[in-house]
């Protein structure tokens, strides 16, 4: 079995938080093949346009503003950017599962954000291209989950030695396990093997946008500082994909 490299960080401006990185993820060739190759969660199945986003959005209940997504629809979003903008408009952005969770409204098979293969205004999220258009990082726009994927988030918390909560946030990679009983079942282009393993820089770098959204600038700049030495230092173990 091969061995994965970790770095915990704690947090300057609170000592009872902590960060453990995923090093062997972080300094891979990782970049999104979104358009360049990626068939999608169910490949065969669907329009590759679809990509990843054939279950719709989870909201994160304390840091994605349903109010806002409305707004964005209301106000931002129109049918030359956004395919699916009148039917949204008729039933709103979000349905709700049997347990209550939250999530973006899925049609034909996929998020009602996605714009398909052929549609003018450019396939993919009708946010993603919002962003772009006014020159902003995606992540203004989109949901926390589309943001961060294909890095994910787990928090533990223990009681620390003078009473408090110690809080540890695990930055790794977003694997099958990470999706629930329905993880083995489709196409995780991101990490089932080398295909999305090509890009110029590594992903400490390509995302760092996302990752300083997630922990911090201090946080991060320490993060970058020890993966800027590190990257000096290859072979001492396998990076990503360890396939």
């Amino acid at each position: 079995m091969l061995s994965r490299e970790w770095v915990t960080v704690t947090d300057p401006d609170d000592d009872h938080r902590r960060y453990t990185f995923d090093v062997s993820f972080l300094l891979s060739s990782y970049t999104c093949i979104y358009g360049n190759g990626c068939e999608g969660v169910h490949p065969g199945d669907q329009d590759p346009a679809i990509g990843c986003c054939g279950h719709g959005a989870y909201l994160d209940e304390d840091d994605d503003d349903p109010d806002e997504l409305h707004r964005l629809v209301e106000e931002e979003l129109d049918p030359s950017v956004m395919q699916f903008h009148a039917y949204v408009r008729r039933l709103g952005p979000f349905a709700s599962n049997s347990d209550g969770e939250v999530r973006t409204r899925v049609t034909q098979g996929g998020c009602v954000f996605a714009n398909r293969s052929g549609f003018a205004g450019g396939i993919g999220c009708a946010l993603h291209h919002l962003a772009e258009a006014r020159g902003e990082h995606h992540a203004t726009y989109k949901p926390t989950v589309c943001w961060q994927v294909p890095i994910h988030r787990t928090i533990d918390e223990a009681t620390a030695n003078d009473g408090g909560i110690l809080e540890t946030h695990t930055i790794a990679a977003y694997e099958r396990g990470h999706w629930g009983e329905g993880g083995a079942d489709f196409g995780w282009w991101c990490l089932d093997d080398d295909t999305a393993f090509v890009g110029t820089d590594p992903l400490y770098r390509s995302m760092e946008v996302e990752l300083r959204m997630m922990v911090g600038d201090a946080v991060y700049e320490e993060l970058a500082d020890h993966l800027d030495r590190r990257r000096s230092q290859p072979g001492r173990v396998p990076l990503l994909p360890l396939v």
